[in-house]
Order: structure tokens, then sequence, then C-alpha cells
């Protein structure tokens, strides 16, 4: 199938994305790439490469990549930069207005000030009594206040495979966050929009239901997942089917299907644009949620196609949505959301006719074959997205959302009637009733599979590699095995003569006859279309993948130290140059948020690795330890190494933070003090400074028990320093221990009480690193900032620099910031 407007749009869609990911510093090398190809083009004699036939095609797709890429590369430009102010007048109107349980949360357009003209999350929490304070509880959208509020604008990312706030925000129309300070004064009252108002009156509604079912009703009507609790949350993710209420592409396709179906009886123009109204009034219904428009768009361009003569005037109408998305902001081609509604869409039109060809489908009711054929389609067409994306693969997702899709879409469709009938209490309570009782047998279903062994499992990084070849051979068996040999074949012969002429040019040039006899047999065996189908069709592959994964340019032969920023807390990853991999401590945990499972994990598996050498944990203090149970739960270590604190490790934060069944008597946990070496292998080993003794009575006597670490590598070294304090770093530095290093880690986070002198004027880093994240506790302090400053040695910060990492080898040390 070739349609130039699809081809078009498919390079001006690459060319954005290959300006979005290529990192800055490699943009210019690939845009003057572009920049030399054009001029050949432009100044090409056509049978250097496609005969005697002028193909403009050749020259506009051309074009088209280049403005793709330009323009993706610009898009970044559209986003508002770092900034932090508190106690600011703010002055904007009420744009939406969400209130839960523990907080509201709303968009405000601020029209005075500083940040004029821009949007923001705007948040505002209850007093310490959980009351909403005055004008607060009567603000509604449309509303002009003014108020004190705290306001942040996000930095870049700076953790690769992290979320990136700031592409999140600019996404979706917003320069940041705010949360208010005070009480609001209310200027003027405006009026609340319809949607608005209904889905207040749904919510309203609601209350009458006191169960968790509810906010989920909530989320699968109108794509806002605030009032899910996260136990549930949980359980459909793992089970593969959050996206009902976190995507909002499949409510989108729920509302298609159900308006399509109810307008069966019409004419297909009429119902067609019948249909487009519903999605449309869905959009507004929802207040204009971005995932939900953008979803609406592509859906809508879908039954546009419907309009034409099959498949390819519904891929062009397609493409021409995804372009204009594009077009109008560059930014939606990062877009997570963005990325899966079209992929899913183009998996829907262009594999759902081949599925139904199977064998398998031939006895299935037609209105469930297309329902099956549709979710494998979508599914097959995102899975390197989702893997990519979340590292998450749900084994018995396939099979949940086959069957559960079809109950969510059951009550997706009572729940709409049921807010249709929602100004009358008695007409819409039945409904939304019916629907609570789906979605509660729902639930026991999905958290019956979700305790299932492996109901999922979180998998490596798959890299390119494997993109490929499964969108490769998605390519071969759309296009046909045979007629891809074929092509191969008349490909071959079609540039046999020119390669012939250069193998001879080779030939005349060789002295050696020995060389001569070995090339003219290469030659003819590459001439041999037999030979060469053997060799690329079975060989090709395997060996193409053998030299991308297996090649000496790759081998690494520097130490990698990398301290990933998981805000306040510690996370330590070093990589030997056998891809030895250690971690020390995995971030915080808290009740709402869990850095192991969060940013650890999930970096780790980006960075491919499967298996840790070992895992230390430096004290119990919940910043250090409170990730370790999600990283260990997932990913094995040969052994846990904890400073030896006698009893105290039997205390309640020990306990609660190792894995369960990990105690003094298992054999996986080694119990670490001064003196110890751990030989990591190719010349790299720690070195325990510390405990030094069991100290008591101190500031901190966890923080004083820390684990203190020195790491050697070609007589370079880098102290890795925990929290300790000043009684332990006292208690270290007069054993008369060699504490000179290249790197040195600022301990307890930049703490003032970390302060100790006589150590720290006795050493002379190359840099200084900060663990450090939003904190209450001052960290880092000023004295501490103020020290390294007084001896001009650079600090970087993991709040400021984001992850970083460190390079140990021959040539020195190499540092290189996530931001």
């Amino acid at each position: 199938m070739r349609d130039p407007w699809i081809i078009r749009g498919v390079a001006l869609l690459v060319g954005g994305l290959s300006g979005a990911y290529i990192p800055v510093q490699g943009r210019f090398w690939i845009f003057g790439i572009l920049i030399l190809l054009g001029v050949r083009l432009l100044c090409w004699r056509p049978r250097d490469f496609f005969g005697r036939l002028f193909r403009p095609e050749i020259p506009l797709l051309a074009a088209s990549l280049l403005l793709g890429f330009v323009y993706g590369a610009l898009g970044e430009r559209s986003l508002a930069e770092p900034l932090i102010l508190d106690r600011v007048e703010i002055v904007g109107l009420i744009k939406d207005w969400n209130v839960a349980k523990d907080k509201v949360v709303g968009v405000i357009s601020v029209k005075e000030g500083e940040v004029k003209g821009q949007s923001y999350r705007l948040t505002v929490y209850p007093d310490s009594l959980g009351e909403f304070s005055g004008e607060w509880k009567r603000v509604q959208p449309g509303d002009y206040v003014s108020f004190r509020a705290h306001l942040e604008r996000p930095k870049s990312l700076g953790t690769p495979g992290g979320f990136d706030l700031r592409l999140y925000y600019g996404v979706r129309g917003l320069s940041g966050s705010m949360y208010a300070q005070g009480d609001a004064v209310l200027l003027s009252a405006g009026e609340p929009s319809l949607t608005w108002k209904i889905r207040q009156q749904v919510r309203n509604r609601l209350l009458a239901w006191d169960s968790e079912e509810t906010g989920v009703l909530e989320g699968i009507l109108f794509g806002d997942s605030s009032r899910i609790p996260e136990v549930v949350q949980e359980r459909y993710k793992v089970t593969g089917v959050l996206h009902v209420f976190a995507a909002s592409g499949s409510n989108v396709a729920f509302v298609l299907g159900f308006s399509w179906l109810i307008l069966g009886f019409l004419p297909m123009r009429i119902r067609i644009f019948g249909t487009l109204l519903g999605l449309v009034l869905y959009a507004a219904l929802c207040g204009g949620n971005a995932p939900i428009v953008r979803a609406t768009i592509l859906g809508s361009a879908l039954l546009l196609g419907r309009l034409g003569r099959g498949k390819v005037a519904t891929l062009r109408w397609l493409f021409f949505a995804a372009v204009g998305l594009f077009i109008y902001n560059p930014l939606i081609i990062q877009d997570l959301g963005f990325q899966l509604s079209f992929a899913a869409a183009w998996g829907i039109v262009v594999l759902t006719p081949r599925i139904l060809e199977g064998k398998f489908f031939a006895n299935i009711p037609r209105l469930l074959r297309f329902a099956f054929a549709c979710t494998i389609a979508a599914q097959v067409a995102t899975f390197p997205l989702l893997i990519a994306a979340f590292h998450r693969l749900s084994l018995i997702g396939l099979l949940v959302n086959v069957f559960i899709l079809f109950i969510l879409g059951s009550v997706l469709e009572l729940g709409l009637i049921g807010v249709i009938l929602s100004f009358s209490g008695v007409l819409s309570a039945p409904l939304f009733q019916a629907s609570l009782w789906l979605l509660k047998g729902t639930n026991i279903i999905l958290k019956m599979l979700a305790e299932l062994p492996y109901a999922d499992v979180w998998v490596l990084n798959p890299g390119g590699i494997f993109w490929i070849i499964w969108y490769g051979g998605i390519g071969i068996v759309l296009w046909g095995k045979e007629r891809a040999l074929f092509t191969l074949k008349v490909r071959w012969v079609y540039h046999r003569r020119g390669l012939s002429i250069i193998a001879s040019k080779l030939l005349e040039g060789c002295p050696w006859e020995l060389c001569q006899a070995v090339q003219r047999k290469l030659v003819n065996l590459s001439f041999s279309p037999f030979v060469v189908n053997r060799l690329l069709v079975r060989w090709g592959g395997i060996l193409l993948i053998v030299f991308l994964l297996w090649s000496p340019w790759n081998s690494q032969t520097d130490l990698e130290v990398v301290m990933i920023d998981v805000g306040q807390g510690d996370a330590i990853l070093i990589r030997g140059p056998e891809k030895q991999a250690v971690l020390i401590d995995a971030g915080p945990r808290s009740d709402t948020f869990d850095a192991g499972e969060r940013i650890v994990l999930p970096y780790l598996l980006n960075r491919g690795i499967g298996h840790l050498d070992a895992l230390l944990i430096t004290h119990e203090h919940a910043d250090h330890i409170g990730g370790v149970r999600a990283v260990l739960d997932n990913i094995p270590a040969d052994w846990v190494g904890v400073p030896a604190v006698g009893e105290g490790l039997e205390n309640e934060e020990w306990q609660e933070g190792l894995p369960l069944g990990l105690t003094r008597q298992s054999e996986k946990l080694r119990m670490l003090q001064a003196g110890d070496q751990i030989d990591l292998g190719s010349g790299v080993w720690l070195e325990v400074l510390g405990p030094h003794q069991l100290l008591e009575g101190t500031h901190s006597d966890p923080n004083n028990n820390s684990l203190v670490l020195k790491l050697n590598y070609l007589r370079q070294s880098v102290m890795l320093t925990a929290d300790m304090e000043q009684e332990e770093m006292q208690d270290i530095y007069e054993t008369g221990v060699n504490v000179e290093t290249d790197i040195f880690k600022v301990p307890h986070h930049g703490s003032r009480f970390s302060l100790y002198t006589p150590w720290l004027d006795s050493i002379y880093p190359q840099a200084v690193w900060i663990s450090v994240g939003k904190n209450s506790f001052g960290h880092p302090s000023r004295e501490v900032l103020k020290y390294w400053e007084e001896r001009h040695i650079p600090v970087f910060r993991t709040d400021n620099h984001g992850t970083i990492q460190l390079f140990l080898g021959d040539n020195g040390t190499q540092i290189i910031p996530g931001r």
C-alpha cells in the first residue's frame, strides 16, 4: 500500500522523533548531515540513484524529514525555565477545581505578576483540623481569586528513564505547580461550565455509596484517578488494565464503540457524524482533559477515514491528526500517552484485518471476534512502548484485557447513561448501582489474578535491537515473507553491476596472488543469489545482533560510580569494568512514595542490570533502607551487607527495612566493620572504614554507626560516607587510616553535624558530591557549602545536577551530571 501523503506524514513524524530524542550534543552533526543530503538531492542526477526517471517525492520526503527534525529539536524551547518562588502574590482565574478528601486540585491561569499569562496546577491543603479555610470552601471554576502561594517550575529530567515532570506539564499547557499559603480573596465570582456542574452532580450522587469502587467509576467515566486508592491502582497495574482510567484512550474507544453501536440503524454518513458528536461531547464532559482530547482527535480521524474507500483513507486521516497535533505542540511527540494512543490506533487499523484471518477467530461470534482482534492488535502495536516506559510486563494482561475490558466497557456505558440522567437521583441510582456491582465483581477477579505468582514481572530494557526485531517482524508479516525475499533479490541484482566494478578495481590494486584468490572467492560467493539469500535471511539478523551487542568499542574499561537522584536519600550504583554491579542503599520510602520502586528499580532495569553482585545498606534510616525491599523483590543479589551493629540489627527500623526472612543467621547477610575488604574483581575493591566500634549516646547513633566505604581502582578512590556525623568521623580519623580521596561524598546530605574539619582539612578531593532533595532539615547547610566554596572545590548536588555519573580509568576521572 503506497499513499504519498502517509509517507510524507511518516517522514515528518520520524524527523520530529529524531530531533526530540537525539541528545543536544549530536543534533548539530545530524542536522549537518541532513543539510548535505538535501543539497545533494537538489543537485542530483537522477540516473545516479534511480535510473532516468526524476522522482520529486524523494526531495519532498527529505524536506519533511528535515522540517520535522528542526521542529522537534526546538520543541523544548517552549518549556518554562525552572523557578521557585515562595509566598508570591497570585491573581488568577480558576479553570478547573476538584475536591478530594485530603486536598483540592485545580488549574489556575495567572493574570497578574511575574508569571502572568501562564497556567499552573494549583493544590490547596486543609488545615490541622482537616478543614479548608475561608473562601477556599466556596471557590469554583470561573472565579477570580487572589492569594499567596509557593510556586515551582520543575527542572529538566535528571535521571535517564525517569518521569519527566517538566515535559508532562508542558504537553498539558502548564508551566508548573503551586500550593496555596493561607486563605484566598474572592475578587469576582464566575459561572462554572455546564460540564463541570454535571461532574460535580455525579460526584455528589456517588457519595451515597461508600466504597472504593466509586473512585474507580469516576476514573473510568472522566479519566480522573485522584480518588482511586493506591492499592486499587496497583491491582489494575499488575493485571495490565490501568489504562482504563489513566491513559484515557480506552475511555474514548468505549464511547466510540458504544455510539457506533446504538447508531447502527442510521445511514453511514449520519452514523459517522453522530459518533463524532458523541466523542466531542464526551471530551467536553471530561472538562477538556488533555489526554482525552488527544485520544478524541485520533478517534475522530479513524471515523473520518470511514468516509473514504478503505484502510488507506483511514490511515491518511490518522496521520493527518498526528501531524496536526505535532505541529500544534511539538512536545507531544515525546508524550507517552500520545505515543500509546497513536500506536494503538495504527494497530487497530492495520493489524486487525490480518489477525481476523487467523483460524482461531473463525468460530467466534462476529462482534466478539472483532473486539478480540482489536484488543490484540492494540497490544501488539504498543508492547515495546509499554516495556520501555514501565519495565513491567503483565503476563496475564492479554487475557484480562480481552475479557475484563468488556465488563469495564459495560461499566462505562451504564455510567454514561447514569450521567445523562444524573439530574434525577431516582433515575440515575439504578444505573450507578449496576455499574458499581460490576466494578465490585471486577475488583474481586482482578485481586485474585494480581495475587497469582508472576502475574507481572519487571523486565530489563530490551534496547533498540528488540524494537527492530519486533516492528521489523510486523513489517515482514504485513509485507509478506515471499515478497520481502523477492524484493531483496531484485535490489541485489539491480546493484550487482556497480559492486562488480568496485570489486574488480580492488582486485587490480591487490599485489598478492593469495589476496586476489581470496577476494575472487568472496566476490563469487557474494554475487550468488542463493548464497546471498541464505546468508542474509538465515544468518544476517543473528550476525547483526552479535555485532551490535559484542563489539570492541562497546567494551567498558572504566569504573563507573552513579549517585542516583532519589531526592532526600541515598542510592549509589557501582559498575565494574566486567559489568559487576553493587548497589549501596536504595533511597527513601514513605506511605505515598517508594524510591526503590519508582526510581532505583526502573533505573537499574533501564541500564540492563538484572543481577546485583551485592547490595550494601549503610544504616537503618528510611531514606537509605526504604527502597531495598522493592529492589530485592525484583532483582536478585548474591549477598546483602550491613554494618556490624550487634543487637541493634533487631530494632524496629532494621526489621521494617530488611527483606523478609533476612536475619542475622542468614547466609546472604554479612556484617561489615572497619578493616574488612570487598573484592569486586578487575582491580576494584571496597575498603570498609567504619563502623570502627559501636558508638552509643551520640547525636544520632544510627548515623554514627553508618557503613563508611572507600572505593579503590587504579590508584584512584571515592569516599562513600553515608550519614556519618562528627563522632564517627572523629573515631575513624583517629585510627590513622588513610582518608585521602579523589572524590568525596559529603556525609549526611550536607548536614552541619558532619562538618568535622580535622578530617576535611586533611583531604584534597577533585570534587565533592551531595545527595539531597527537598527537606525540612536545612540540608545542605550553609556552613558546609561555604566550607567547600572557600576551598574552591566544585560541589555536585543531585537536587541541582540530577543523577551524577563518575568514571574512573586510565585517563583519570570524569564527572557527567544528569542535567
